[in-house]
């Protein structure tokens, strides 16, 4: 991958946020691999019967919605608006969870799809408990996520917090609108260009996963979008310099 900005730690990123050039980076090339995603998915509209309720339906149903959500996700970040775009991160989450537990062999997968297409709600916790009991791995990966999202998305302290500007005195600055401007601190900015950087990854991931791409033809998109020319990070620490320093001396013996 070219930018950085793919795979960063979202607690990271917000301590080293001026990586203006890398993120403008990351904004072209997640939009580019959206699009072309899109354009994939959409080439079954019209493939499916309105009273059709196969899992394959309601599967492409959700991936799509949930790519929706990740391209509004993308631009409102794009626009600085960071707060709408962190309640899409998990709507975004819950459709493409849902399209993997029906994916997925729980015995119980079919009276709940069939609940789905009577309008009722399936609930978060029915993937979870899917995977915190069959796949310890994959739940360990997500339960950190999850935990993030949720924050975000419950509005705790911390969560809302980082949208402020610390002021003298340690007081807090309101950084939404006012009559002449709009401030957003660029921490809370990298800290979820992060976030929607993983999430994206973890989009594909599960679209393979759930058959809807091949592990190739998703190499083949990841291969258009990312940009050649590396925008390497500007702001690094010395240690970070020195290791660079060191690398640049071997490629030259």
């Amino acid at each position: 991958m070219t930018s950085f900005i793919w795979g960063r730690d979202p607690q990271e990123a917000y301590q080293n946020p001026y990586e203006y050039e890398a993120q403008d980076q990351f904004y072209r090339e997640a939009s580019n691999l959206l699009g072309l995603l899109f354009n994939y998915l959409t080439i079954k509209s019209g493939a499916y019967t309105r009273d059709e309720q196969s899992a394959e339906k309601a599967i492409w149903m959700l991936f799509l919605d949930s790519l929706e959500s990740l391209i509004d996700c993308l631009d409102l970040l794009q626009d600085k608006k960071h707060r709408i775009a962190g309640r899409l991160f998990r709507d975004a989450v819950e459709a493409m969870d849902t399209a993997s537990y029906f994916y997925s062999n729980d015995a119980k997968k079919d009276k709940h799809l069939r609940d789905w297409y009577n309008d009722k709600v399936i609930q978060n916790r029915v993937y979870r408990d899917y995977i915190k009991e069959n796949d310890e791995e994959e739940w360990g990966k997500l339960k950190k996520y999850y935990s993030q999202l949720s924050k975000i998305n419950h509005r705790t302290y911390r969560s809302l917090a980082y949208s402020y500007l610390l002021g003298s005195g340690g007081r807090l600055i309101y950084e939404g609108r006012d009559e002449h401007r709009l401030m957003v601190p660029p921490h809370v900015i990298a800290m979820y260009y992060a976030l929607i950087g993983g999430l994206i990854s973890h989009f594909v991931l599960r679209m393979v996963d759930c058959k809807l791409i091949s592990a190739e033809e998703a190499n083949v998109f990841w291969s258009q979008a990312l940009e050649e020319e590396v925008i390497e990070r500007r702001f690094i620490s010395p240690r970070e310099a020195f290791e660079r320093f060191l690398s640049e001396v071997d490629n030259i013996t």
